[in-house]
């Protein structure tokens, strides 16, 4: 189905998730995509179907925006597969507020009142995770990941504290290509089988928060030609703390996004889709901590658990900004979290696979001091 046109810079009314609850019922479900049926009759309404990883995840929405992003998102899955999780997102119900549903027992979600684009993907990768938890023996992360000369690094972190400004320096040495900037597929092998963890990433295209341009100057020439999502326009100069935003401030509202096609960043050979992972990396950002500290299996799965971190721009409502909380496994699109899985899967790779884990600290150093850190962890691979 043809997109409409629309703005280059599209500005949603709800800038960052929604609330949300994570349990309903069947019964539950079935009223509110009643609910969005009505609304359907009244609007165009879109579908897509993608693949990710092999789980087929269809959209039916009424935003044009939704889709278009969607589209540009996702590799498509065949036409006649059945979806095994659908996203309802209807938007302009009258007398309901913003919200988000969804149900375990349909894996199916419904978004009410919402164009904000990054809660319909994340929402989508939480879906396809449960089922490749529970199913295929695939563990699913919160993570960008860089192919360095055939060693694949893993940044785990929450959403601000320098997980794609990161993968981006690795990204720019001659040796490296970039898998993904936001989730990983890893596949535990089977008994007796090749015991590599094979990283895989789902997204043709990375949704990138545009602030990175302040520190990656490069990039503004990539944002420039691509669709984008609540980028201020500043309209006096005096405004911003860019030397020259001609009109367009990537960097002045923390959660702005653009859609970019990997390819664009530095060609097509820079690109990856599958890596052997050897080092985790995890990133915290305070005053408190040391820079650097290398962690046993058990202790990088007790901090990957407690997920401690300073909520940003779009990772919660705008009232909790700027204030600490947790975040378990630093993963906010799990929908059915399982501590004992997490913890499994986490273990098989610190202790059966022996991959090491080093925490660094990016609110005591610096972008290229953190980066030499990464660096060295990377050349003392064995």
């Amino acid at each position: 189905m043809s997109v409409p046109d629309l703005p280059r810079n599209y500005i949603t009314k709800e800038k960052s998730r929604v609330q949300s609850d994570k349990k309903i019922s069947v019964y539950k479900l079935e009223s509110l995509i009643e609910i969005a049926h009505k609304k359907y009759q009244n609007t165009r309404v879109f579908r897509s179907k993608a693949l990710l990883n092999g789980i087929v995840v269809e959209l039916i929405t009424n935003s044009a925006h939704q889709y278009d992003f969607w589209l540009r998102n996702w590799w498509p899955a065949p036409e006649e597969v059945l979806p095994h999780g659908i996203i309802y997102s209807v938007y302009g119900v009258e007398d309901l507020d913003h919200f988000a549903y969804y149900c375990p027992e349909r894996y199916t979600a419904v978004f009410v009142n919402t164009e904000y684009y990054g809660q319909a993907k994340s929402w989508a990768l939480g879906i396809a995770a449960i089922i490749l938890e529970k199913q295929f023996n695939t563990h699913s992360l919160h993570s960008a990941c860089v192919d360095v000369g055939g060693k694949g690094v893993a940044i785990i972190a929450p959403t601000g504290t320098g997980k794609s400004t990161q993968a981006f320096r690795l990204f720019k040495r001659p040796d490296t290509k970039i898998l993904g900037d936001d989730w990983l597929y890893i596949k535990h092998p089977l008994l007796g089988k090749d015991n590599s963890l094979i990283g895989r990433q789902p997204e043709k295209s990375l949704y990138m928060r545009t602030d990175i341009e302040e520190t990656e100057i490069w990039m503004r020439e990539i944002f420039d030609k691509s669709p984008v999502e609540n980028v201020e326009i500043v309209e006096d100069e005096g405004e911003c703390v860019a030397d020259d935003c001609d009109g367009w401030c990537y960097h002045c509202f923390g959660n702005s996004r653009a859609m970019v096609q990997r390819e664009d960043l530095l060609g097509p050979e820079k690109v990856g889709d599958e890596t052997i992972v050897r080092l985790v990396v995890l990133l915290r950002r305070d005053k408190v901590n040391p820079a650097e500290v290398w962690l046993s299996p058990k202790e990088a799965v007790e901090v990957l658990q407690k997920g401690e971190y300073m909520i940003r721009p779009g990772a919660g409502p705008p009232e909790k900004w700027g204030k600490m909380g947790n975040e378990a496994y630093y993963n906010p699109y799990l929908l059915e979290l399982s501590h004992e899985r997490q913890r499994y899967y986490f273990l098989k790779m610190f202790e059966d696979h022996k991959v090491p884990c080093i925490l660094l600290n990016t609110g005591v150093e610096g972008v290229e001091e953190t980066y030499q850190r990464i660096v060295k962890a990377v050349e003392e691979l064995h």
